[in-house]
C-alpha cells in the first residue's frame, strides 16, 4: 500500500470515528503487564488519600454499603457518560439549566428523602417558596403592588399604602387579567431569579448582586408584615421537615416589622414571632428539633448603626440564651465595609456575643473584603459564612481545622451569584477532599426556586466529591450539621439521638425499595446471582420480587415492610425462594391477619393450582424459609 494510500485509510477512519455517534464503553488496548508492583502502590496510595476526604473515616454497616452502591452506580454512570462521550455534564450546569435534570436522577431522589440534619447558613427573607408566596400571601387582603420604572413588581401590605407609589390591590389586578392562573405566573417570574439563566442574563458579580438585592426590594414591605411573617416562617419550617431537614439555624434582621396600621416593632418582638412560631411548630412535629436565630446587622451601615445594633443583641442573647444563637453583618462583601470598619465595637461585645461572620464571599484577593477572614478568626467568630477565599490562605486553614470553625457552603448560592460558573471548580472542593470542617447550606433557596437543601446536597455531591465519593460523604455532612451547630451539649446528644432513628429507617427503607441484594425480576428475564436463579411467576400482581439465598430468611417480613401503603387495603407479597433442587416455593401474603397460599412450582414460572392454608396472626407465616436452605 502506498503512502497516500495510507494516509487517505487513516483520514476516512478518523472521520469516521469523529462522526459516529461516541460510546460510553470505550474500548481500550490491554494495558502492559505491571511486573513492578506500581499498581499496588497506586492503590495503596489511593486508599490512603481517601480517608482524608470529608466521611473518609465512617465505616458503613452491611445496609449503608447496599445504599452506597446504589449512588455510586449512577453517579458513576453519569460523570463516566459525560467523560468519555463528551458529552455535557448536566450537575455542573447554571442551575438554571441542571435543575430539570437534578430532579430527574436517581440520587436525588435519594437525597430527598435522606435525613440531612441541619441548614445552617439561610436568610429571613428567602426561605420559602415563591409559588407559596404568590398562590397563598397575594391572594390576602391589604396586599398591594406596584411595578417599578423597570418593570420589576415590588409587594407591599398596608391598611391604607402610602402615596409614594402608584400602589393597587394585587386582588383588583387580578381579577382585572384575562387570566388568574397567567396573572400568577407572570408574578412570579418577575419576582423569582431563575425566570431566565442568571449566568447569562446578569455575567459579572455586580449585575448578578444588583439583581439579587432587588428582590429583597420587591418583597421586604410585604414580608416584613408582621402577621405575614409568622406564616411565611410557619411555611418555611413545613417545606424544611418535607425536605427532610430536621434543624435551622436562620439569620435574620429582627427590627422593623409592621402591622397593617402602620406601627413598627423593635428587635425583641421579631425575635418573638420566630420563637413562637418556633415552639408551636415543634409541638405540633416533634421529630422536628426546631431553630435559632442569628440577627443580622446590614455591613452598609455606619459604625454607629452597628453599635447600637450589636448593643441590642447582647441583651437578647442574656434573655433568650436557648433561641437567639448571635450575630453576624450580612450584605455583598467586596463594596460595602469591612470587618475593620467596625472592629472596636465587636470586639469589645466578642466575649459575650458569639459570632458567625460571612467572610470572603469573593474573588478578589488579598483585599479588605478578602481579610475579612482574618478578622472573622480573631473575632472568635464560631463559623463562616461561604469563605470562599480561604482555600488561598493556608494559615488559616490550619486554625480553622484546629479550632473546629466550619465553613458554610452553599454551593448553588455560589454559582449564581457568580463567583464560580462550573461548581467542579469550587475551591471548597480542595477542603473537603483534606476532611476540613465544612458543612452544606442553601443560603437563599426560595430566591431561585431550589428546594429546602437537597439541590444544594446533590451539587456538592456530584461536583465537590470525587466518583468514588458516596453515601459516608453525605453522611458526614448531616452529622457536622449537628456538631458546628449553635446547639448546646445535651441538644446536640438529643439531636444526633433524633436522627441516628431517621437514618437508619432511610437506609432500610431506601435499600428494600432500591432490591439491592432482593433483585427485581421483570418480564420473566432470568436473574443469575451468586450461581442460583431465580424466575418470575406468572401472577396478579407487578411486586414479583426474586430472592436469593442470603437474604431469603427476610423474604416475607421485608415485603410487607416494602410494598405497605402501595396497593391499599390489600397488602400483597410475592416471594419467590430458589431452592437447592430447582424448585420454587411461591407465597402470597395478604397482611399479616387473612392467610398464605403457598404451592411448589418448576422454575420454568409454571403455577399449578394453589391451595389455601390457614396463617397464624402471631407469627404472619406458616413455614420457615431457611428450613429450605440447609447449611
Amino acid at each position: 500500500m502506498t503512502v497516500s494510500v495510507q494516509i487517505a485509510s487513516a483520514i476516512i477512519l478518523l472521520v469516521s470515528v469523529v462522526s459516529s455517534k461516541p460510546a460510553l464503553n470505550v474500548v481500550r488496548r490491554d494495558a502492559e503487564p505491571d511486573t513492578s508492583g506500581h499498581m499496588n502502590l497506586r492503590a495503596q496510595l489511593i486508599e490512603e488519600e481517601m480517608k482524608l476526604r470529608l466521611g473518609g473515616n465512617l465505616v458503613l454497616n452491611e445496609q449503608e454499603q447496599m445504599v452506597n452502591r446504589l449512588l455510586l452506580k449512577e453517579k458513576r454512570a453519569i460523570i463516566e457518560r459525560s467523560r468519555l462521550n463528551k458529552t455535557t455534564y448536566y450537575p455542573a450546569l447554571s442551575f438554571y439549566k441542571s435543575k430539570k435534570f437534578v430532579e430527574s436522577t436517581n440520587i436525588y431522589q435519594i437525597i430527598k428523602k435522606m435525613p440531612k440534619g441541619a441548614a445552617l447558613h439561610l436568610h429571613d427573607l428567602a426561605i420559602t417558596s415563591l409559588n407559596w408566596v404568590v398562590k397563598n400571601v397575594t391572594y390576602r387582603d391589604h396586599v398591594y403592588m406596584y411595578y417599578d420604572d423597570k418593570g420589576f413588581v415590588h409587594l407591599g401590605a398596608f391598611d391604607t399604602p402610602p402615596a409614594d407609589n402608584p400602589w393597587e390591590l394585587v386582588k383588583t389586578l387580578r381579577a382585572k387579567a384575562p387570566d388568574a392562573v397567567m396573572f400568577d405566573k407572570n408574578l412570579l417570574n418577575n419576582i423569582s431569579m431563575l425566570s431566565s439563566d442568571p449566568l447569562e442574563m446578569y455575567p459579572t458579580i455586580n449585575l448578578v448582586w444588583a439583581r439579587f438585592d432587588k428582590y429583597f426590594e420587591q418583597v421586604i414591605s410585604l414580608l416584613f408584615n408582621a402577621d405575614i411573617m409568622r406564616d411565611y416562617y410557619r411555611q418555611a419550617l413545613v417545606e424544611f421537615k418535607e425536605d427532610n431537614v430536621q434543624y435551622i439555624e436562620l439569620r435574620a434582621i429582627l427590627s422593623g416589622f409592621t402591622v397593617l396600621s402602620g406601627t413598627t416593632h423593635d428587635a425583641e418582638f421579631g425575635l418573638n414571632i420566630y420563637k413562637q412560631v418556633t415552639e408551636e411548630f415543634v409541638r405540633e412535629n416533634p421529630d422536628f428539633l426546631g431553630a435559632k436565630i442569628i440577627m443580622s446587622g446590614l455591613r452598609f451601615f455606619e459604625s454607629s448603626a452597628i453599635k447600637e445594633s450589636v448593643k441590642v443583641a447582647k441583651t437578647l442573647r442574656q434573655k433568650y440564651p436557648h433561641f437567639f444563637a448571635g450575630y453576624d453583618l450580612v450584605g455583598q462583601e467586596d463594596p460595602n465595609n469591612p470587618l475593620t470598619f467596625y472592629s472596636a465595637t465587636l470586639r469589645q461585645a466578642s466575649k459575650e456575643l458569639p459570632y458567625y461572620f460571612h467572610a470572603a464571599e469573593t474573588n478578589w484577593q488579598e483585599t479588605d473584603v478578602d481579610y475579612n477572614l482574618v478578622d472573622a478568626l480573631l473575632l472568635n467568630t464560631r463559623r463562616i459564612g461561604h469563605g470562599y477565599g480561604i482555600s488561598k490562605h493556608p494559615k488559616l486553614m490550619e486554625i480553622i481545622r484546629e479550632r473546629k470553625i466550619a465553613v458554610e457552603v452553599s454551593p448553588i448560592s455560589n454559582q449564581l451569584l457568580g463567583l464560580v460558573s462550573d461548581l467542579r471548580n469550587h475551591p471548597m472542593a480542595s477542603l473537603m477532599a483534606s476532611g476540613y470542617p465544612v458543612v452544606i447550606s442553601s443560603d437563599d433557596p426560595g430566591t431561585w426556586e431550589a428546594a429546602p437543601l437537597s439541590h444544594d446536597f446533590f451539587m456538592a455531591f456530584m461536583n465537590l466529591a470525587g466518583k468514588e465519593t458516596g453515601l459516608a460523604f453525605l453522611k458526614q455532612l448531616a452529622l457536622n450539621s449537628f456538631e458546628y451547630s449553635a446547639m448546646n451539649r445535651s441538644e446536640k446528644s438529643r439531636a444526633k439521638l433524633l436522627w441516628t432513628s431517621k437514618w437508619n429507617s432511610f437506609i432500610l427503607e431506601t435499600g428494600l425499595e432500591q432490591d439491592l441484594d432482593m433483585k427485581m425480576c421483570v418480564d420473566d428475564n432470568r436473574y443469575k446471582y451468586q450461581g442460583l436463579t431465580c424466575s418470575q411467576a406468572t401472577t396478579e400482581s407487578s411486586a414479583n420480587v426474586c430472592y436469593v439465598k442470603e437474604v431469603a430468611t427476610a423474604c416475607c417480613r421485608s415485603c410487607t415492610m416494602r410494598w405497605t401503603g402501595m396497593l391499599g387495603k390489600q397488602k400483597k407479597c410475592f416471594c419467590h425462594f430458589p431452592l437447592l433442587k430447582g424448585e420454587t416455593i411461591f407465597s402470597e401474603m395478604i397482611t399479616s391477619t387473612t392467610l398464605i397460599k403457598r404451592s411448589r412450582f418448576s422454575s420454568r414460572g409454571h403455577n399449578p393450582k394453589q391451595r389455601e392454608v390457614p396463617v397464624s396472626t402471631t407469627t404472619g407465616a406458616l413455614w420457615k424459609p431457611e428450613a429450605a436452605f440447609p447449611h
